[in-house]
């Protein structure tokens, strides 16, 4: 059997509502959301994060990894494997598979139909896909009330899957737009209803059809259809011409979190495995994702459906948690699209970056087998508290408490999203480090607050991506009100 073994979802912190991009523009007015990363975010920090979802709700250990896609249209690096960076954070086998599948939206279920043949051959036992996506938009476009960020991961597997890949259908449609040439900046469109009627639709249309002929299936037998959205009037005009009941359908996502590119099919088709009524073992399910062509897929649940979703924070709940931006300007500030003049240059060491990568990206230090402290980064060849040389490497984990923290308000010579808690953290299980604390309200954070670790983009000095570990409020964070003290 071929199967999706588990799956991750990462929903960026924070939400810009289409009405205030309406109010910047002097736009027709549109109702809902989309989410939007931080600054030190992108595809390849965000795809980390639901990475490791996906393989900590697998219960796998990520050397049972035989290979890795990344799939995305906004690579950080257009000359350089960005999947072997993610690879070497997750601390994958140095003999797994890595490839970087770009240039469409299609990207993620190109992966999983390659995952699909290498598992169903012998080739592989685990496979994991990883899509992730920082759109950007030009402003004063109409793709400007649509682009969003977002990832998604699956692991695909020869066991223990949750929904059986039964089979796949594929067609091939070359369209004008959208598109993105070297060199540009955000996503260009040709005609809006061109790509709409004669792309997204057509093409969905004819996959899903030649699909369900292909495996004998009507509209009656499928409990749900998740689908790629283009906007949600052609969504369902999809459903129409299939057939299908819009109980049967799974939330397109559009209205509350967007378009996030390579990430929103399978979202979509993670948000279709939680929704209730809950989908049950054996029963049907139609996956489709579209970009110059479109892939479907025909899935059937199985028994491990349900405690697999019971173990995730669901995509909805995911979303619900989004903080508001307040400003159209913040949002121009968080893409880079104000440009002003750097005060500070960042500065970065090739060397460094390669020598210690184990500690910098994977998070290892180590414990001294004499007294016992656990000690970070690998620095000293020797135990800093009793100078034994008895040590031995050990993977740190991604959670702890603040034991101290400052609030510096300048930041590399810049003032915007200060000031910025810069903590002291006890990690569970051992362990102390220094890290600035990103995705919060500084006025919020206080001594003994449950934090957990992220991987994000630090800066670009030396003219490459600068990666490294922050923190985000943890689950339950909530700081204590003041003590009153009665006067006598």
């Amino acid at each position: 059997m071929v199967g999706i073994r588990s799956y991750g979802t990462y929903v960026p912190k924070y939400k810009l509502g289409r009405k205030q991009i309406a109010d910047a523009w002097d736009f027709p007015a549109a109702p809902g959301t989309l989410t939007v990363s931080n600054q030190d975010e992108d595809s390849i920090t965000m795809g980390v994060a639901a990475a490791f979802e996906a393989l900590e709700t697998a219960n796998i250990d990520p050397k049972e990894i035989d290979a890795l896609y990344f799939c995305t249209t906004t690579p950080p690096y257009t000359e350089k494997q960005n999947a072997a960076a993610i690879a070497a954070v997750l601390d994958l086998r140095d003999d797994c598979l890595t490839a970087d599948i770009t240039s469409s939206t299609r990207a993620g279920t190109i992966a999983l139909i390659n995952a699909y043949n290498s598992i169903a051959a012998g080739e592989s036992k685990n496979v994991l896909i990883v899509a992730s996506d920082k759109r950007y938009a030009e402003p004063l476009s109409m793709y400007e009330y649509q682009h969003c960020d977002g990832a998604a991961a699956l692991v695909v597997s020869s066991e223990d899957g949750i929904a059986k890949i039964n089979g796949y259908h594929s067609v091939t449609y070359d369209l004008v737009g959208p598109w993105r040439k070297e060199g540009d900046h955000h996503t260009q469109q040709f005609e809006i209803k061109v790509e709409r009627d004669y792309g997204f639709q057509n093409n969905t249309i004819k996959v899903l059809k030649g699909l369900m002929e292909k495996y004998e299936l009507t509209s009656d037998t499928i409990k749900r259809a998740a689908y790629f959205c283009f906007e949600p009037r052609s969504y369902g005009r999809v459903a129409k011409a299939l057939k299908l009941d819009p109980k049967q359908l799974a939330d397109n996502l559009f209205l509350e979190h967007g378009n996030s590119g390579t990430s929103l099919a399978f979202q979509i088709l993670i948000g279709a495995l939680e929704q209730k009524p809950s989908i049950k073992p054996e029963e049907n399910i139609l996956f489709a994702n579209y970009g110059d062509g479109a892939d479907a897929f025909y899935l059937q649940a199985t028994e491990n459906l349900r405690g697999v979703v019971k173990a995730h924070t669901k995509i909805n709940k995911k979303l619900s948690k989004r903080l508001q931006l307040n400003k159209y300007t913040d949002f121009l500030k968080y893409r880079y699209l104000i440009k002003t003049k750097k005060p500070f240059t960042r500065k970065s060491s090739n060397v460094t970056v390669w020598r210690d990568a184990k500690a910098i990206n994977q998070l290892w230090g180590f414990k001294c087998k004499k007294c016992g402290i656990i000690q970070y980064p690998l620095l000293l060849n020797s135990c800093i508290e009793c100078g034994s040389q008895d040590i031995a490497p050990m993977k740190l984990n991604r959670n702890g408490i603040i034991y101290t923290y400052s609030l510096d308000h300048l930041i590399c010579g810049e003032y915007f999203e200060t000031p910025v808690p810069r903590c002291i953290i006890d990690l569970e299980g051992g362990g102390r480090l220094m890290l600035d604390m990103t995705d919060c309200d500084p006025q919020e954070v206080y001594v003994g607050m449950p934090v957990d670790l992220t991987f994000r983009k630090i800066h670009e000095g030396g003219g490459f991506m600068n990666y490294s570990w922050r923190c985000v409020p943890g689950a339950g964070a909530k700081k204590p009100e003041p003590e009153t003290k009665e006067v006598a």
